[in-house]
């Protein structure tokens, strides 16, 4: 890019041609308050926090998006934008209830989460000079079951509005009436709670103020009392990156990184759900005695394990995708080098064949001209990569939808095909009872003749196909990118140490669940039990020995996205008690058979909880 030379401050400053003045000052270390800007967002002008004072413009213009050219001679903290800035804030006080103390984002001048209010304390505020009229009574609403919206401190800067439409693509908020009544709406004015809401967050992450408030963490933190931890979100195979919020060791909030592929968009699973315990903890390890669980140390509860798995050949262990790499690792090693057994199997999630082609990123989908979304629903299992195809079809991109029902993005599709089911024998009596999916040589032709006219197209696809249509979606331009739909956070990771969905059978079965629930799903059948998992459960009443284990905000370590990336998994909260790291619980059981495994190689954190 073209260099071009600004004077900022008195400063000189090499900007690219492109930039604007925000841009150019902010990589300058020169701070300019803005209100309606937010980075992730495009520029909107609207607020005129930002204005700066230039050289030969008559009137103070908005460094949000006036771009730079050369010579320019700027001035951002001079009296005539001072006085503008001050005028701003104090019309900004005077439009809505702005009653500081008795809002969730009020704190000091250094600890406020609002911006408005920062802004106040920044530039001499005291005190209302054009007072708000009182007598208004602005609507709060809290239909949604994770946030609630407060009109009275919104300052209309359409933040949220500018997410839901540019990051989130759902369209969601808009804006009703006009002047001094204007608010924010849902749809055709109808609750938040009953609009088409996909309670994502990202208006409530990018909300500079106290109108759209975190039903959680409302009240419970300012920044400098908290703590921030980049990390992984186990939602699903996506892998979001995610910064976790947490103070006196409580997780408060997830948000997003708005520098990640995904923009920070999260869904409701990864923003809100995985905040709330499913069921009450298991607290330490239990063993059942007279029929009956009853607490018991770790050194009874590990001794009982490792002696009932010595004394037996015909061990099976079921994984769950949720758990990190390094714990799978010492899971398949103890069965394969150790219990010399084969009997080792995913307890949910499935990875359709990795070699279709050029593999595409999360941050392909939004990119594409073309997107082919093929024997799976990303808006039930991977929502964020139905968010951004939204955001590719807003920008023009081509939608195709094959499958053999509906699915949420049809309403978008240019082209929408039915695959044809047929049910495949069952390999076992323990086996659920399975689908191919078959799809006619006309219609292969059509996903063909989409694809070759695009210049960046996209696939992705499922599992279950047959094979003829694998083959044929191998054979497309080479251009074409392609991205798996992954069931399962960690699925990828098992996968490559051979770990599927399938039967198991054995005297002894190991379960090594993590933070999984059952959800309904039965374990097979066996003479003695042992349960490795987070929370009481029907899996852990019914095991012979139950282990405590670390749900994901507790763990160190790494796992697979469904791109094959490795992404890192920083511990955000210490566990309660002396829980300690599922694969250390695994390898002090080696241990105890007298065959401990080489954690060197299992761990790249030994001994660290």
């Amino acid at each position: 890019m073209t260099a071009v030379n600004i004077t900022i401050n008195d400063r000189k400053v090499q900007a690219q041609a492109g930039q604007t003045v925000l841009a150019a000052a902010t990589e300058a270390g020169i701070d300019i308050p803005v209100l309606c800007h937010h980075p992730a967002l495009p520029a909107h002008g609207g607020c005129r926090m930002c204005v700066v004072e230039i050289e030969r413009q008559r009137a103070l213009q908005p460094s949000c998006t006036f771009p730079v050219a050369e010579g320019l001679v700027i001035q951002t903290e001079s009296p005539r934008v001072i006085a503008s800035r001050k005028f701003v804030l104090e019309m900004l006080f005077s439009e809505r209830l702005h009653y500081c103390m008795y809002c969730a984002a009020s704190g000091g001048e250094h600890t406020s989460d609002c911006e408005l209010q920062k802004l106040a304390y920044r530039y001499g505020l005291e005190c209302w000079k054009y007072a708000p009229k009182s007598e208004i009574r602005w609507p709060v609403d809290a239909s949604r079951a994770h946030m609630v919206m407060d009109h009275a401190r919104c300052i209309l800067c359409r933040r949220c509005v500018r997410a839901c439409g540019d990051l989130a693509a759902n369209h969601t908020l808009g804006v009703q009436q006009r002047g001094a009544r204007t608010m924010i709406c849902a749809d055709d004015d109808v609750p938040f709670g009953a609009s088409t809401c996909v309670s994502c967050g990202t208006c409530l992450q990018v909300c500079p103020t106290g109108a759209i408030m975190d039903r959680r963490s409302a009240f419970l933190g300012h920044p400098a009392e908290v703590q921030r931890t980049r990390t992984t979100c186990m939602g699903c195979a996506v892998a979001c990156p995610i910064e976790t919020v947490t103070r006196s060791n409580h997780l408060l909030r997830v948000e997003g990184v708005f520098e990640g592929p995904n923009r920070g968009v999260l869904c409701e699973d990864g923003r809100f759900k995985v905040l709330d315990s499913p069921l009450p903890r298991l607290p330490g390890p239990m063993i059942k005695k007279n029929g009956k669980a009853v607490e018991c140390g770790w050194d009874e509860a590990l001794q009982t394990v490792a002696q009932k798995l010595a004394g037996s050949r015909q061990v099976a262990g079921l994984v769950s995708p949720r758990i990190t790499s390094e714990s799978m690792t010492a899971f398949t090693r103890l069965f394969h080098d150790i219990f010399k057994s084969n009997e080792l199997g995913l307890l949910h999630g499935e990875v359709p064949p990795l070699d279709l082609g050029a593999p595409g990123g999360v941050e392909d989908v939004a990119e594409s001209d073309c997107l082919v979304v093929i024997g799976g629903d990303p808006s039930r299992k991977q929502k964020v990569l139905a968010y951004l195809t939204k955001r590719a079809v807003d920008r023009g991109a081509k939608l195709i939808v094959v499958n053999d029902g509906p699915t949420d993005l049809e309403d978008l599709a240019e082209l929408t095909i039915r695959l044809e089911k047929t049910p495949e024998p069952a390999s076992g009596p323990m086996d659920a009872l399975r689908f191919s999916y078959h799809l006619r040589a006309d219609r292969i032709a059509q996903v063909k003749i989409a694809v070759e006219s695009a210049q960046r197209p996209l696939v992705m696809y499922g599992c279950g196909l047959d094979e003829h249509v694998y083959t044929a979606l191998r054979a497309l331009p080479s251009r074409t990118k392609f991205l798996p739909l992954v069931d399962g956070a960690n699925a990828v990771g098992a996968a490559r140490q051979g770990l599927t969905v399938r039967p198991v059978q054995g005297e002894i079965l190991y379960v090594l669940a993590g933070d999984d629930v059952p959800n309904g799903d039965e374990l097979p059948p066996a003479k003695f039990t042992v349960v490795q998992g987070s929370y009481r459960s029907a899996w852990s009443e019914r095991a012979d020995v139950a282990l405590p284990a670390k749900i994901w905000f507790e763990k160190k370590g790494h796992m697979m996205n469904l791109e094959g990336v490795a992404r890192n998994l920083s511990r955000s909260t210490e566990a309660p008690g002396n829980i300690l790291p599922d694969w250390a619980i695994l390898f002090m059981i080696s241990v105890k058979m007298g065959q401990p495994l080489n954690c060197v190689t299992v761990s790249e954190n030994a001994w660290s909880r």
